[in-house]
Parts: C-alpha cells; structure tokens; sequence
C-alpha cells in the first residue's frame, strides 16, 4: 500500500522524466546527469517514510521466542520471526461477566489472593488483537520489514540470513532483535532467536501437568489454575530438563495453551529455571471459527506442530515429555513410528494412576520401540538414560 509521501512521488516520476528527456539528448552534461541521479535518488528516498513499525501509541507488541535452523547446502539459517499487536483491554464490565460466569459454572470466585492474576490473564484474552500492521525489526545493522498483521493480530515470517552476517557480527548462540519505532516512542520491543545447530539433543515438551500444574482432567481445577491461581511447577523438573540438555541442547514447548498467554507463560518457565525454549501454542480468537480450537484436542493440533519441529533438524535427536492426562502418549506413539531413528526417550508423567501394562498402553509399547518408555509420578522415578 502506497504511503502519503510515496503517492505525489510516484505521480511526479513520470512528470520529471518527461521534462528532463527531451533536453537530455542535447545537454549531456554531468551537472545535469547529476541532477537528474539526485532527483530520482530523491524519490527513492521515500521509502524512509515507511522503514518504521506501524504501531500507535496505545498499541503494544509481543515478539515470541523462536528457533532457527541451518541449511549447510547454501551457508543460510532460517530464522523464523513471529510476534501479535495487540491494543490491552481493560473492561470491568466484560471481566465482571467472565467472572460471573465462571462463578455460576465452577463455583470459581475472584479475591484478594487471585484478583490480580485473573484481571491480568483475563485482559489478555480479550486483548483487541490489530491486522494489517507492518512491523519493522533490526539487527546486525540491517532492517527487515515483516509481512502485515493477519486478523488475529500475528505476523509470521522465515527470513533467510546468510552464516557470515552472524560470524562478522559474533551472534552464535542467540540472535537479538528489536522493533524500530518512531523516534518520538521511547518503547523497546526486543524478539529472541535461539540459534539450534544441526546436531545435538533437542527436549520436545508438553507444558500443563508436565512441568505446570493444571489437573486438567479436572475442567474446574483448570480453570482455576490457569486464571485465578500462581502458576506452579512442577517439582525438580527444570533440574532434569538442564541436565538432559547439557550444552547445546535446545527445548521446544508444544502446548494447547492460547497464545494470549504467552507472556504469562514465559515468565513462570524463566522464573522456573527452565531453559530457554521456544513456544508453540494453539490460535484463537473470540471473533471466528478459530475460536473453537480452544476446545480443540490436542491430537488435531499438537502432531503437526511436532512433526515440523522434527523435520526442521533432521541431525538432531529427541526427548519427548508429556502427561498421561489426556493425548500425550497416543501423540508420542505416532511421532515415533514417523521418526525411529530420533526419538531418543518418551517420558509421560503419570497424572491418572496409569501403567505401562494398562490397556491403554500395551498397544502404543507394541507399535514403537518399548525400551524408550517411561512412566513416572516423581522426578525420582526416572532412570537415566
């Protein structure tokens, strides 16, 4: 879309090529082709006037935490970028009648203990998300203008960066980016690329009653701990997850939680002593059919999320970490039999009194390579591997 500058630019174009073309074939001067080369680097100039993020004031930016990947065939990383503009909502009345609701439904009632977790999450889901928004990021000195904002407000984009740019500039491990913005906004938007090399050890992860605490079996508990409720973690989880990674390891979250809660999310795995990782979670939004994937199961959404992650490093081997609670282990089996020769160790936490003997199990253990299997209740249950 053509910006205020660029339109009277682009009308004027034609204009000075045609007062200038007749005089050019009799005065080829280098004072007038100089003039000329300025007046067109002049018009080319205006494409200054959009090298900056189109977001306003009451409009906030989430970039979330990705993972590139290297092609040794062309010397290029991929290097996925992806965030959502969103403007904060802050609606007492729409927030009382959630509230309301959930209390009618669940007996769940906000107090003092939990009115501040629930106003915050509850924001975010009904956060007005903004489209078409052109988002402009930096780094090693060089600008990158991202695709527009879909309706949900996410943007989402793989650039193709060659090794060099990283070596002259020493980014190794992590790329750092930030979104520029007008001068006049003093915001710091900043995304985090962590940089996984071809070979190593990669830890694929569920996170609700895996490393957090959520019971969701139980739809009330849910509910609870996911708005009302401190976010718990699991105990000495983050402890096995930084040894089983070591150095070089790379951790991928793959969750049906809604992306509003990225932020909320992140911060517990960071204040958790998790690894740095990676989010993949589920899209929704109140206003179309995407609504219904809250609701979705996790076996309509979680395989092929994993199976991209998994072909993306095809060098790379697999931890694979879930629950008993609801698909993990069905999702787990099939990912196995798609990829034997990766996956490492499926180690399922045991939320519903269940056994590798059960009727549910004995089907999946006969499908895959049973010696990989592990069902724990506590971290202490788990032998190495």
């Amino acid at each position: 879309m053509l910006t205020f500058i660029q339109l009277p630019m682009l009308i004027l174009s034609p204009l000075l090529f045609s007062i200038w073309q007749p005089h050019m074939q009799q005065l080829k001067t280098k004072v007038y082709s100089s003039l000329l080369t300025s007046l067109i680097s002049l018009i080319n100039l205006s494409s200054w006037a959009i090298s900056v993020s189109e977001l306003k004031s009451d409009e906030t930016l989430v970039f979330f935490n990705t993972s590139a990947w290297f092609n040794a065939e062309t010397s290029k990383w991929h290097v996925p970028i992806h965030g959502w503009v969103y403007e904060p909502e802050n609606s007492i009345v729409r927030k009382s009648l959630v509230s309301k609701i959930l209390s009618a439904a669940f007996d769940l009632k906000v107090d003092e203990n939990t009115e501040e977790n629930y106003n915050r999450r509850i924001n975010l889901m009904m956060a007005d998300n903004e489209r078409n928004k052109a988002i402009v990021i930096k780094f090693a000195n060089i600008t990158y203008t991202l695709t527009k904002s879909a309706p949900n407000g996410h943007f989402s984009q793989t650039l193709l960066i060659d090794d060099e740019i990283f070596k002259q500039n020493k980014i190794s491990d992590q790329l750092i980016y930030h979104a520029v913005l007008k001068t006049e906004d003093p915001r710091l938007f900043e995304g985090r690329v962590n940089l996984v090399q071809p070979t190593g050890i990669s830890i694929i992860s569920d996170i609700d009653d895996t490393i957090k605490v959520s019971e969701v079996t139980n739809r009330k508990q849910l509910i609870n701990h996911t708005f009302y409720q401190d976010f718990t973690a699991v105990a000495e989880m983050a402890e096995h997850y930084q040894s089983w990674l070591g150095t070089g390891g790379a951790l991928h979250f793959v969750s049906s939680s809604p992306w509003q809660l990225y932020e909320e999310l992140v911060t517990f795995i960071n204040d958790a002593g998790f690894p740095e990782a990676d989010l993949h979670l589920k899209s929704f939004r109140f206003k179309d059919k995407s609504f219904f994937n809250l609701f979705a199961k996790s076996t309509k959404t979680k395989p092929a999320q994993i199976e991209k992650l998994i072909t993306q490093y095809p060098d790379r081997t697999f931890i694979l970490v879930g629950d008993s609670g609801e698909h993990d282990p069905e999702i787990y089996a099939q990912i196995q039999q798609q990829f034997p020769n990766q996956i490492k160790q499926i180690l399922i936490r045991n939320v519903s009194a269940a056994s590798l003997s059960d009727d549910r199990f004995i089907p999946l253990l006969k499908k895959t390579n049973s010696n990989i299997w592990q069902l724990f209740k506590s971290t202490s249950d788990i032998e190495p591997f």
